[in-house]
């Protein structure tokens, strides 16, 4: 009897070993899929990146380079606070009176050309009614920082500006002639000849009814240059 029973010990022995074993493995098995932390990824910038970045980061600086100063112009005359005004690139005489406080009942407003784009270190004049036009110092001609007038024989003694004679920087005042148009209008009238009237402006690549509109009252033709 002793012989079975100690055969059957030796076998539960084995038994329960070889479960303690499954179940280790199978422990060990789970911990592996289930535990601990995950790898850390590191991801590296790629080249098209860094170049998209430089490249974006020399657009800004070149926006900001190319930013145009602010105009410090003198507004004096008839207005109602004469002084030194800060105006922004592009702004034009009627804007500088609107700076000063606007006009004075006394001051001649039709014999200014509020459209005139306004210069920098320039000073603007708001003459009286019954005042003789003194060129060094009306409005329709700038004073640069050396107090000289920038004067222009296309420009009457009205304030308008004679087609005909008119220099391109001149032309540049008007409303809707920038820089390209200016030069066409100079090129047209040495080619094709004066103006024969105000409406022949159009005859100008680019110029149309619109931009008529806007300098009809601004303008004049007389002789050739």
């Amino acid at each position: 009897m002793d012989m079975p029973e100690s055969k059957y010990k030796k076998l539960a022995v084995v038994v329960l070993a070889a479960l303690v074993v499954i179940i280790v493995i199978a422990g060990v098995a789970l911990f592996s899929r289930g535990g601990g932390n995950p790898p850390v990824r590191i991801i590296l910038p790629t080249p098209q990146d860094s170049a998209g970045g430089n490249a974006r980061a020399g657009t800004e600086s070149s926006q900001t380079t190319e930013a145009e100063p602010d105009l410090q112009v003198y507004v004096s005359g008839a207005v109602r606070r004469p002084g030194v005004y800060t105006l922004k690139p592009g702004d034009r005489l009627i804007d500088a009176l609107e700076a000063a406080g606007g006009s004075i009942p006394e001051a001649d407003l039709e014999a200014v050309n509020l459209a005139l784009r306004v210069q920098d270190e320039a000073q603007y004049k708001i003459p009286r009614m019954g005042d003789t036009p003194d060129p060094e110092s009306n409005v329709v001609s700038a004073l640069a920082a050396s107090q000289k007038p920038l004067s222009d024989k296309g420009q009457s003694s009205g304030g308008l500006i004679e087609l005909n004679k008119a220099s391109a920087e001149l032309l540049e005042t008007l409303p809707g002639i920038g820089p390209v148009r200016a030069g066409d209008i100079v090129a047209d009238r040495e080619l094709n000849g004066p103006f024969l009237s105000i409406e022949q402006i159009t005859r100008v690549q680019g110029i149309g009814p619109a931009i008529l509109g806007e300098i009809r009252e601004l303008v004049t033709v007389g002789e050739g240059p």
